[in-house]
């Protein structure tokens, strides 16, 4: 469901008045902004509508925990979710991480907490959208965002590895969406994170944590790419 900026969630809680409540403070979210888009009492009704929504996030009240681990069990892609706990005592802490939350909220709800949790989810969320894009990239995208961070425009890199301009603009997009980026300067600080640079030896210096640029094209080696254990690529669109 995430989308640009928007991060959607789920609350499932059996008590009406603490939804509606944790709904209001989740409104008002806008770094990023979220939307509520399931509102359940049990853990089976979340089993059943998650099939036509897909939230980023979940939040699940405790009380229901045990019900929560039984549909979690026989739905493993409940899980995909990522999941906050919330419940009237910090002493069920331990229980909710237990259960792989990300993190743990007690009731009465405070703006400033669920503003917390609310940035957390998107550090997490987009943490792994970045690394799913990153395993799913094609060598041609890889040689493309190497020629990027040694400082090469479009029209350079389309002459260094004999592609028309118009198919690396194509590539650019394609990266862009990708990784959920709209600036080049994105683009070179996440193949830093990702570690997708690697500059070939005389070719460039590391310069502030990015392949600095130099005065000729450079040569283009294929890269080789880290794989995620735990998460599965998603498709990258190739242009050849």
């Amino acid at each position: 469901m995430e989308q640009g900026g928007c991060l959607g969630v789920a609350i499932v809680d059996p008590d009406a008045t603490a939804r509606s409540r944790l709904k209001a403070l989740l409104s008002r979210a806008v770094m990023p902004q979220t939307s509520v888009v399931l509102e359940c009492s049990t853990a089976d009704a979340f089993a059943r509508e998650s099939a036509f929504v897909r939230p980023d996030a979940v939040f699940v009240e405790m009380t229901i925990h045990d019900s929560w681990r039984r549909v979690a069990q026989d739905n493993p892609a409940l899980l995909r979710p990522e999941l906050v706990f919330v419940a009237a005592s910090p002493e069920q802490a331990s229980m909710a991480f237990d259960l792989e939350a990300v993190d743990f909220l007690t009731k009465p709800y405070s703006e400033d907490r669920v503003s917390q949790t609310v940035r957390r989810l998107w550090r997490y969320r987009r943490s792994a959208t970045v690394q799913k894009a990153s395993d799913a990239l094609t060598e041609r995208q890889i040689q493309v965002i190497e020629l990027v961070l040694l400082g090469l425009s479009n029209k350079d890199i389309a002459r260094a590895l004999s592609l028309s301009p118009f198919t690396v603009r194509n590539h650019m997009s394609l990266l862009f969406r990708a990784f959920q980026i709209s600036h080049r300067a994105e683009l070179a600080a996440v193949a830093h994170h990702q570690g997708i640079c690697q500059p070939q030896p005389g070719s460039a210096s590391r310069q502030g944590g990015v392949c600095a640029p130099i005065s000729q094209t450079p040569p283009v080696v294929p890269l080789r790419r880290r794989h995620a254990r735990d998460l599965s690529p998603v498709a990258v669109g190739q242009v050849h």
